[in-house]
């Protein structure tokens, strides 16, 4: 599972890592199973016949992983499949999954297989415990002296030792992630501002109404367009031109752009606005295309320069920059490679000229590092390009930094990054220079992810007690109601309180598994929602003072049909009121949301109350309960024609009224279907 809170799944694993022990497959560690085992062994023997194969492409270590999960669902705590994860998941480019399985590899058995040593190492290293990592893929690289199948560990070490050194300088910026309205758990990445800075367009791989999967085994790329909202805020991002795949750059004046495409390998194409003010079909750029992979393009502020990205043969090695400038007649001219003091033999992509001109900006695997890519910085100075400069921490991280792009005015800036502290998949992020003499501050939209202690930094060779933090675990999975399969499904954490959205992520792709780690003293509503189906809600107030505690859950979806109920249990009411409370709001926009998407459908809202008093004021409190959500839908623009109020006072109980835990759940307002 990909989301938000894979940081928190660090210090859980410690916890568990301290208690948990290996488990073999076998009948003994699960009598009354055999069928299970067997089918979890010939899973994990399926996924490991495509592993071995030389030459693997990012799919078929895909297709792999999909057998070692589903293994996985049946026993997580083995601790060869958590390494065979972890290596899947290194291969497919997921760094904080990779740490995560590698992390409960060596919890559950540093003993037996030396390359959970490198797996801690990279845990360590994506805490930026720069020392300690070293230590470990050390000790890695002394146990696997002789192999060829070693990682490559002197790599990770060189990381480490440039990661310490950025560290000394650290630079001053804030650092925002642009929040849900703009991110996804999908990767959301390459920002580019239009239009005075209005507009933010930018390229996702989420998914939508029409699923296409590229040869990775994501989803293909499209591009999106938020407007601005306030200083820093952005509207919720909205399809942009649906027959471009990615927008790689536009003009001052906004009426030319260069596109990217998938066809033929990877291209890039051409647009203009026309004189009925619309965009022209794109149409390929014959002097820059080849049969290899063309990408990532910038144009010069005074539009005679072309910078972009291609794996053509006259490389370094992989991806390298290339330019073209236009001739008399306005056409781009044959590409010249940008030379080896830029490019490398590994890859450079992410290219971007600044608005003066003057720095080409790119992300980089070959320079030096402190993981993945990092951005860096050259200029052409008396006809040659300079040593291309780390722009330094913590601009970058020990994972991929890509797609810098910087104000006129140089304050400002944009990054996509696939740090840890993100929504999901690759990010992006708002930077903001602050100059000299201001206190640098890194911070995140969530706070709750800002404030984890990572058990990381206080490891010792010694065994040590560790005060583990209280917090509620919540995990369970999400189902169709009437065929039980797992779905995939999009959850939303709020706080209620303050109306604040502070996660967005999903439940696993395949066994429709999730997990929450919840910090003490925040009243959350949960939403679980997916596209044909009512949503779920649920409430979980834990007190400052709570208990660590495990709750389990099933989430059975009902699909949109007549009849079917929800439960709306973030609606809230002072005793003997029908006033809604503030901390309604999140569910009232749930539901608005619900009916604005389906203008079909027609709905009632009930009212219910438990038994105590007389039947006939429970029912006139529980009718106006009713109504008064019914008004707020109507505030918000639902037509009164497509909704009724009722209020059934203590007649339709869901539990017993002799228990007081009884009658809170038969105090309740609910969403039902009238007519499709």
């Amino acid at each position: 599972m990909k989301n938000i809170f894979l940081i928190s799944l660090f210090s859980i694993i410690f916890i568990l890592s301290g208690i948990s022990q290996n488990i073999e497959f076998t009948k003994e560690n699960f009598p009354g199973q055999s069928k299970q085992v067997k089918k979890a062994l010939k899973n994990i023997k399926a996924g490991d016949k495509i592993f071995s194969k030389k030459g693997n492409t990012v799919l078929e270590y895909r297709h792999a992983l999909e057998f070692y999960r589903k293994a996985q669902s049946f026993n997580e705590n083995n601790a060869l499949l958590n390494l065979k994860l972890a290596e899947c998941y290194q291969k497919i480019n997921e760094p904080i999954l990779s740490a995560i399985h590698g992390l409960k590899a060596y919890g559950l058995d540093s003993m037996n297989n030396a390359k959970v040593l490198f797996f801690k190492g990279f845990a360590l290293q994506q805490y930026n415990q720069f020392d300690e990592a070293i230590r470990y893929y050390r000790a890695y690289e002394t146990a696997f002296a002789e192999s060829k199948e070693k990682f490559d560990a002197r790599q990770k070490i060189r990381e480490c030792e440039v990661g310490k050194l950025l560290e000394q300088k650290e630079i001053n910026c804030f650092i925002d992630n642009l929040g849900v309205n703009i991110n996804s758990f999908f990767d959301d990445y390459h920002a580019i501002i239009t239009n005075n800075d209005s507009v933010l367009l930018f390229t996702s791989r989420r998914m939508h109404e029409k699923a296409e999967y590229a040869i990775d085994g994501k989803q293909k790329e499209s591009t999106y367009k938020s407007y601005k909202k306030g200083e820093n805020k952005y509207m919720t991002a909205e399809r942009w031109l649906k027959n471009i795949e990615s927008l790689q750059t536009i003009s001052k004046d906004g009426n030319y752009a260069i596109v990217y495409s998938s066809k033929g390998g990877g291209d890039l194409y051409e647009m203009k606005i026309d004189k009925k003010g619309k965009w022209t079909s794109p149409k390929p750029i014959k002097a820059i295309n080849t049969s290899a992979h063309e990408t990532s393009a910038s144009v010069s502020p005074s539009g005679d320069t072309l910078y972009f990205c291609s794996d053509r043969k006259t490389t370094f090695g992989k991806h390298d920059i290339y330019m073209s400038v236009k001739d008399k007649k306005g056409n781009w001219t044959r590409p010249q490679n940008l030379g080896d003091v830029v490019n490398t033999q590994e890859d450079e992509i992410s290219v971007f000229i600044d608005p003066q001109g003057k720095y080409l900006y790119f992300s980089s695997r070959g320079h030096q590092i402190m993981g993945g890519f990092d951005i860096f910085k050259t200029t052409l100075e008396n006809g040659a390009w300079t040593q291309p400069e780390n722009i330094g921490y913590p601009l970058n991280s020990v994972n991929d930094d890509v797609y810098f792009s910087i104000s006129k005015d140089g304050k400002s800036g944009f990054i996509s990054s696939n740090r840890k502290e993100g929504i999901g998949g690759l990010d992006i992020y708002k930077v903001t220079f602050l100059g000299e003499h201001k206190q640098f501050l890194y911070k995140t939209e969530n706070k709750y992810l800002a404030d984890y202690q990572p058990i990381l930094t206080r490891y010792t060779t010694k065994t040590v007690e560790i005060e583990v933090e209280k917090k509620t675990i919540v995990q369970g999975i999400v189902i169709d109601a009437k065929t039980k399969q797992p779905l995939f499904a999009a959850i939303e954490l709020v706080d209620i309180e303050q109306n604040q959205l502070l996660a967005t992520f999903t439940s696993d792709s395949i066994d429709g598994k999730y997990i929450l780690s919840l910090p003490l003293g925040v009243n959350y509503g949960v939403s679980v929602k997916k596209e044909g189906y009512l949503y779920y809600s649920e409430n979980f107030n834990i007190l400052e003072d709570a208990e660590t505690q495990t709750i389990n859950q099933v989430i059975p979806l009902n699909k949109i049909e007549v009849n079917q109920i929800i439960v709306l249990k973030n609606i809230f009411f002072d005793v003997n009121k029908t006033t809604l409370k503030p901390e309604s709001t999140t569910e009232i926009e749930n539901a608005y949301k619900l009916l604005a998407e389906n203008p079909t459908i027609e709905i009632e809202i009930s009212g219910h109350t438990d038994n105590v008093g007389a039947a006939s004021y429970n029912k006139k409190l529980s009718e106006g309960r009713a109504l008064a959500v019914v008004n707020a839908l109507k505030d918000k623009g639902i037509d009164l024609s497509r909704m009724k109020a009722v209020g059934y006072g203590p007649d339709k109980p869901i539990a017993s009224n002799k228990t007081e835990s009884g009658r809170s759940q038969n105090r309740r307002t609910e969403f039902k279907v009238v007519k499709k």
